[in-house]
Order: structure tokens, then C-alpha cells, then sequence
């Protein structure tokens, strides 16, 4: 079983590639009678499917994206963007929080918004248009792989990008590149499952369906959400100062499938899902409204989501 939404690290070799037209191995295999065959995910494979999912569910994306808005404010925030700045948003998505920091850095800044997905990066530039925002842009693009100058950017800021990076050593270690002396960093991430029930309460049950490959590993949404995983992982790619903070935010809907309209529907969780025998997506849905009703209250479902906000210096 997949779900696209954990990022593939360290290299790997086996499966044919994404879209070339061969049966692929899912990045979650599942658990079933049928022989499973070793294999090892490769780099370039992850990048596809990742680009493929994610630009299949661009149009969705807004009803899952609008409810982390209280979360990219406090990233903002953190980030602490000035007049005149020069800062780069890594998996902008369809434009946030790119648009709103540009209206910080005013007409003297410059904001650019990158992702790998070219119809995130279409719904953003129609975002800034109707918005007349004219001192962002947006760029199809690897963060893994930047077509940037080094030492040009005042800052850099990423949500919830890092769990998703097929390499985020690559990707961190890029941003320290383009980064100007003194620049800064601002992330935020997911934290660890049993923190953010969030999305656990549907990543939890397909993880009951799944086997990791020959390796042992299995990618999940909550990679680098341990305590302190995140600044290490910065300083050992160059940064200095790194420090987080751990913030839970509320997450309401008015009951389980509009939480599953929206998670399955808006994310590539969905895309993963319908993959599987139909007998395997109906308990994971069982085993997801479950859940969903545990968290009930009277004004319907709420569910609790820790994010982690790191920050550092280059």
C-alpha cells in the first residue's frame, strides 16, 4: 500500500518506474497470501510517483490545505520576513505560504515559490494573479535539484515539504547553498503519529496492511517529527542555531466523511488507497470511521495534529 505522503531516504534499486508502463511494487506492500518478492525502491521512482499523485490531486488539495493555515502563520512568523528580502518557499503547493509572504517583503522583495508538481505551481500563479500579487513567482522545479544561484536568498521556508522530499539531506543541503551568509530557515513538519492523530487516524489503519521492503524500510508521514530529529538533521547539513518548537493545532470536521472527503480525496492518501483489493480498502475505512468516532464531540469530529517548527541559520 502507498501513501505518498512519507519521504523515500537513503538510495535504492527494483522497481520498474513510475508511468513507464510496467507493475510496479507499491511503496507499501501489502500484507496478503501472495508471495511478496524482495525489492528496493529506487530514488527516481519515489520522484514520480510523488509528481504524479500530487500534480492528480492539485485541484482537490485546497479543502485539506486551508485547514494548516493557523500552522503557516506561525511558520511565517517564525521566519520573520523583512522589507526588501529575497525568500524562497520549497513545496510551495498551490501558493501558501509564498502569496502572504511577499506582501511582507513588499515591492523592494522578491518571493519564489518552487515544487515539483506543475499543476501546484499552475494553481499558485492563478492565486497570485487574482490576488494581484506581482512580486511572487513560481517555478516547476526539484528542491533536491534548485536551478538557483548560490548565496542569493535572504531566507528559505518550507510546510510540511521535508517529509515528502524523495532526499531531504539533498534538498537541506541545496537551501544551505542558496542561502546568503547569516540566511535563514524556517520548516515545519509533522510530529510523530501517536501527535497527530490528524492523520493518523487513516495512515494508522493502511499501516496495519503494510510490509516494508527487503530494507525494512516503510515511509511514513511522520519522518523527522521525533524530538530533536529535525535540528540535528539540520546542523549535520550545515545550518547552525537550529532550535524547535512543538504546536498542536485542532482539526474539526462535522463528522467522518467529511474527514474522509477531504484526506482521501485531497491528499495522494486516496490515490494509495484505491490501489488496494477492494476487501483491504474496506477495512482500513472501517478501521479510519472507528477512529473518527472516538474523536466525536458534540460539535463533530475533532482531532488534535502537532507540527514542528524549526528554525536555523546558515
Amino acid at each position: 500500500m502507498e501513501v505518498a505522503v512519507g519521504s523515500a531516504r537513503g538510495s535504492r534499486v527494483g522497481p520498474p518506474e513510475f508511468g513507464s508502463g510496467a507493475t510496479a511494487p507499491p511503496l507499501y506492500t501489502v500484507r496478503s497470501s501472495r508471495p511478496i518478492m524482495p525489492w528496493k525502491y529506487t530514488d527516481e521512482y519515489y520522484r514520480k510517483y510523488t509528481r504524479s499523485t500530487w500534480n492528480s490531486v492539485a485541484k482537490a488539495y485546497s479543502g485539506f490545505t486551508e485547514r494548516l493555515e493557523p500552522a503557516r502563520l506561525e511558520l511565517v512568523r517564525r521566519l520573520r520576513p523583512e522589507r526588501g528580502e529575497r525568500i524562497l518557499d520549497l513545496a510551495c503547493g498551490p501558493g501558501e505560504p509564498a502569496i502572504s509572504i511577499a506582501g511582507s517583503v513588499g515591492e523592494t522583495g522578491e518571493v519564489l515559490g518552487v515544487d515539483l508538481a506543475k499543476e501546484m505551481v499552475s494553481l499558485a500563479r492563478s492565486t497570485a494573479r487574482a490576488q494581484g500579487v506581482d512580486n511572487v513567482r513560481f517555478r516547476v522545479m526539484d528542491c533536491e535539484r534548485l536551478r538557483i544561484p548560490a548565496a542569493t536568498y535572504d531566507a528559505a521556508v518550507s510546510a510540511y515539504g521535508f517529509q515528502i522530499f524523495t532526499n531531504p539531506e539533498k534538498a537541506a543541503r541545496e537551501v544551505l547553498r542558496i542561502l546568503k551568509p547569516g540566511g535563514r530557515m524556517s520548516v515545519c513538519i509533522w510530529g510523530t503519529g501517536a501527535r497527530v492523530p490528524y492523520l493518523h487516524a487513516i495512515v494508522g489503519p493502511m499501516l496495519a496492511h503494510a510490509e516494508p521492503d527487503e530494507t525494512g524500510y516503510l515511509p511514513t508521514p511522520y519522518e523527522l517529527g521525533g524530538k530533536g530529529e529535525m535540528v540535528r538533521f539540520l546542523r549535520e547539513a550545515g545550518f547552525r542555531s537550529a532550535s524547535e518548537t512543538r504546536v498542536a493545532h485542532q482539526y474539526r470536521f462535522r463528522d467522518p466523511e467529511e474527514y474522509l472527503a477531504v484526506v482521501l480525496g485531497g491528499t495522494p492518501i486516496g490515490h494509495s488507497l484505491s490501489e488496494e483489493e477492494p476487501k483491504i480498502q474496506e477495512e482500513v475505512l472501517a478501521a479510519t470511521r472507528a477512529n473518527l468516532l472516538r474523536a466525536s464531540t458534540a460539535g463533530g469530529i475533532r482531532l488534535s495534529g502537532e507540527s514542528v517548527f524549526v528554525t536555523a541559520r546558515k
